[in-house]
């Protein structure tokens, strides 16, 4: 009995021993110095409210940015351990910069982080058909639509939310960028500029709700021989109406759209071009309506480098909510219209007078409700085929 008492003993001893090694190699673990070199997104050169942090386990530890060699780069001193890395700026209100990475941490360690542009904006394009679906179609009647959806999990407003479409078919560099202006678009279109009324909470979007903006609200399919591969606009939700010219209708029970500006009196409907296409959605800053913004004359340009005369709106890249950019369908060079950080890649788009539209991806579809693919990035985010205007997707699409 006694020698088993004794060995217990000795067995108590020595897990007391392996005990006190262990609390004392913990109060030892050794700190190593984790340094994160931050790569912008191409076009971006300074981010807000960047934050970078490493997460182990439950505990969060924020990084302390600095300037080395012209570069971001954030750095601690961390206990042993493996991290996961994320970092986060804002390039404006509607876009931010993100990025991540994992990485084991026991000994001094460099590593880089990308960023890439994801959007922050709620409100994005979901649709746009810009091709009639009748050879010729194009005035005073067109069969031509936008559809805007609210891709966020709380009400958004639509009040003096912008919307310019037209050119594409850019066949050179954007005047604007090639001549020093390198976050202002002007151009985009030759059609009239239009913008949602209201005083900043007149017309909510439910989450996951969508609207339908038409030069004509009306079912173009129904018009006789000819007309069937046309859109049926009847249950549109807003009228372009174009007040300053004699041959448009403006429809009863359609409420619209307010007229911003106007480059060419002789252009009737929005964001028509047939061939290809470029536009974007746009938020002014709190306090300026999109009256007295194009009522300003400092945002009014003609185009730099030509002897032309017309003027258009500016937009600067940090107002814009959304863009995409559709080349035509045969297209083989490829100039942009918009800075990557608005948009990465454009689309090859449908043919002309197909009535094809452009409509956003869904990524998943939750109590019947849909979500969308945005990443500033057209020919990821979009895909062409025939569109039904305000239809609900009922399955996702294939990556």
């Amino acid at each position: 009995m006694k020698r088993i008492v004794k060995f217990l003993g000795i067995v108590a001893v020595a897990a007391a021993a392996l005990i006190a090694v262990s609390c004392d190699k913990e109060e030892t673990a050794k700190n190593y110095n984790l340094s994160v070199k931050i790569i912008f997104p191409e076009g971006v050169e300074e981010l807000e409210d960047l934050v970078v942090e490493a997460v182990k386990g439950t505990t969060t530890n924020t990084l302390e940015l600095s300037a080395v060699d012209q570069a971001i780069v954030a750095s601690a001193s961390l206990p042993q351990g493996d991290y996961k890395v994320s970092a986060s700026g804002a390039i404006s209100s509607a876009k931010k910069a993100v990025g991540a990475a994992e990485v084991s941490l026991y000994a001094d360690t460099e590593i880089e982080i990308t960023l890439s542009i994801a959007s922050a904006s709620p409100i994005v394009i979901k649709a746009v058909q810009y091709t009639p679906g009748k050879q010729y179609y194009i005035q005073p009647l067109s069969d031509t639509w936008i559809e805007l959806v609210n891709n966020s999990d709380e009400v958004q407003y639509l009040d003096q939310i912008i919307l310019i479409g037209g050119m594409g078919r850019q066949t050179g560099p954007n005047a604007w960028q090639a001549n020093g202006y390198e976050n202002l678009y002007g151009g985009v279109t030759q059609s009239p500029v239009y913008a949602f009324p209201g005083n900043g909470t007149d017309y909510p979007l439910q989450p996951g709700a969508s609207v339908v903006i038409a030069n004509a609200p009306i079912d173009h399919s129904a018009q006789g021989e000819g007309f069937e591969n046309c859109a049926d606009l009847s249950k549109a939700d807003w009228e372009f109406y174009a007040s300053y010219n004699a041959k448009d209708t403006d429809y009863e029970g359609i409420p619209n759209m307010e007229l911003v500006h106007c480059p060419f009196t002789s252009q009737l409907n929005w964001g028509q071009n047939f061939f290809a296409w470029a536009g974007l959605i746009a938020k002014l800053p709190e306090g300026v309506t999109p009256a007295q913004y194009a009522a300003n004359e400092e945002n009014l340009m003609t185009t730099p480098g030509t002897t032309a005369s017309y003027q258009y709106l500016m937009i600067p890249s940090e107002y814009v909510l959304d863009a995409i950019d559709i080349w035509e369908a045969d297209a083989e060079e490829h100039y942009p219209v918009f800075l990557p950080v608005d948009d990465a890649e454009g689309i090859l788009g449908p043919e002309a007078w197909s009535g094809q539209a452009v409509r956003r991806k869904v990524t998943k579809i939750e109590n019947g409700r849909a979500y969308y693919k945005d990443t500033n990035k057209s020919s990821d985010d979009l895909v062409v085929e025939k569109v039904v205007p305000g239809a609900v997707p009922t399955q996702v699409d294939a990556e």
